[in-house]
Formats: C-alpha cells, sequence, structure tokens
C-alpha cells in the first residue's frame, strides 16, 4: 500500500469518524443542541421545530451524507477512476439540496429568510467550487525566452535557463506522497507535492496516465510538466533542451 493511500485511509477515516458521530449523536440519542443555532433559540420555538420534524429532518440528512461519503471513501481506496471525485459530488449536491428543503420545517416567521440565505449560500458554494475545478483543468502556458522559462497560470513558475540542471523525459509519475498546496480531481495535478524519494518536494502540472511527463531540476527543486497531447510534451522537450544547452 502506498504512503499516499495510507495518508487518504486516515484523513478520512478521520473525516468519518467525525461526520458518523454527528450522526450518532443527534439520530439515535436526539442531542439536538449539535445542531446549528438550535439551542440558541427558545424553549418554545424548540419544542415547535421538534413537533414540526425540523430536527429529525437534519438527521437524516446527516445519515444520508455520511452513507455518500463512506462509499465515496470506499470507490478511494480501491481507486476507481473517477470514483472519489463523483461521489463528493453527489455529497456536495445531497447536502447542499437538503440544507434548502428542511427549511421547509423551519418555523413560518423564519422559513423564508433562511431559505433565501440558503440558497444564496449554496450558489456561492457551487461556484467557487466550479470555478476552481475549471481553473485547475486549464493547461498552464510555458514560454521559452533567450534566459528565462516562465509557467503562467495558476501556481505558475519561473526559472533562469541557466539554473537547469536536469531534463528528462519520464515514462511515468513517480508516487505522490501528499499534496501540499494544490489541486488534486479527476486525474489532473497542478500545484505542490511531495513525490517519493529521491524526489522530494517539487511542483506538478501534470496530466495522470499521459506519458511522458517532462522532469526539469534545479538546484531547489523541480518541475514536472506534461500535455495530453504526448507529441506536445515531446516538442516542448525539445525546444527547452536545445536552448538550455544553447545557454551553458
Amino acid at each position: 500500500m502506498s504512503k499516499s493511500t495510507i495518508i487518504f485511509i486516515i484523513t478520512m477515516g478521520f473525516t468519518l469518524i467525525i461526520h458518523g458521530g454527528l450522526t450518532y449523536l443527534v439520530v439515535k440519542l436526539k442531542n439536538y443542541s449539535l445542531i446549528n443555532g438550535f439551542n440558541n433559540r427558545p424553549l418554545e420555538e424548540q419544542e415547535q421545530l421538534i413537533k414540526n420534524g425540523y430536527p429529525q429532518a437534519i438527521g437524516k440528512l446527516l445519515l444520508y451524507t455520511f452513507y455518500i461519503l463512506f462509499v465515496s471513501v470506499i470507490l478511494g481506496i480501491f481507486q476507481v477512476p473517477y470514483g472519489f471525485e463523483v461521489g463528493l459530488a453527489i455529497f456536495l449536491i445531497v447536502l447542499l439540496g437538503g440544507i434548502i428543503y428542511i427549511q421547509k420545517y423551519d418555523l413560518p416567521s423564519k422559513r423564508k429568510k433562511t431559505t433565501l440565505w440558503t440558497i444564496i449560500f449554496s450558489v456561492i458554494t457551487f461556484l467557487f467550487i466550479g470555478l476552481t475545478i475549471f481553473v485547475g483543468f486549464q493547461d498552464n502556458k510555458v514560454e521559452i525566452t533567450d534566459d528565462e522559462l516562465i509557467i503562467s497560470g495558476n501556481y505558475g513558475e519561473s526559472w533562469k535557463l541557466a539554473e537547469i540542471e536536469e531534463i528528462a523525459l519520464l515514462e511515468a509519475l513517480p508516487e505522490v506522497e501528499m499534496r501540499t498546496n494544490g489541486f488534486a480531481a479527476a486525474g489532473r495535478l497542478k500545484g505542490n507535492f511531495r513525490l517519493e524519494e529521491p524526489y522530494g518536494r517539487g511542483k506538478l502540472f501534470v496530466y495522470k496516465n499521459h506519458a511522458p511527463l517532462l522532469f526539469l531540476k534545479n538546484e531547489e527543486s523541480y518541475i514536472i510538466i506534461n500535455r495530453k497531447d504526448p507529441e506536445e510534451t515531446i516538442t516542448l522537450y525539445n525546444e527547452l533542451s536545445n536552448v538550455v544547452n544553447n545557454s551553458y
């Protein structure tokens, strides 16, 4: 089992324990004080909400989303293609959609306001996630000048050509141990990652399972970049090799 898989299991296992524990306390033990804002309401409102089925509906939503998250984690552990990503998307849709739906059980005097704010929050969340995914899947433009390599776009980088110590084509991506600050979804890796030794920490602009990959190394770090079209990656390698060799 790879180190990245172990980290994934530990992280998501802890998440499931927290989510499952909260679900158990609300559904089985009826500890409604754990529901955000419930304890801050007057006792009369709390009793009416229970009568309307408001906290019970939240408990069901917690239970359903726990099942979805659990299945998503299992798919991720067994590395089913896009299984974890699709599961998280379903989790988010059910969670936010469920929160909106649950407002029907709120008190009539507050239902309209809470529903409106919940819809606004959900729309902003979807837009933010959608924008993050869109930006994450965009190719970073690579520009080679007389003395510099410039990778523009999200998590962009610029290196002096004279500082590049090694250029190579890799047939496979080394094992990813951890994402330290970057984007990772549906086989797209972009940003700062830690790979297996001897690579360590560096920057990736990679489509997984699309060999070859261009590997660049300087004294402090490395960059691995590729394109979906192998010919584009090879062309970039040849261009950069010629310029770097001529710069020495």
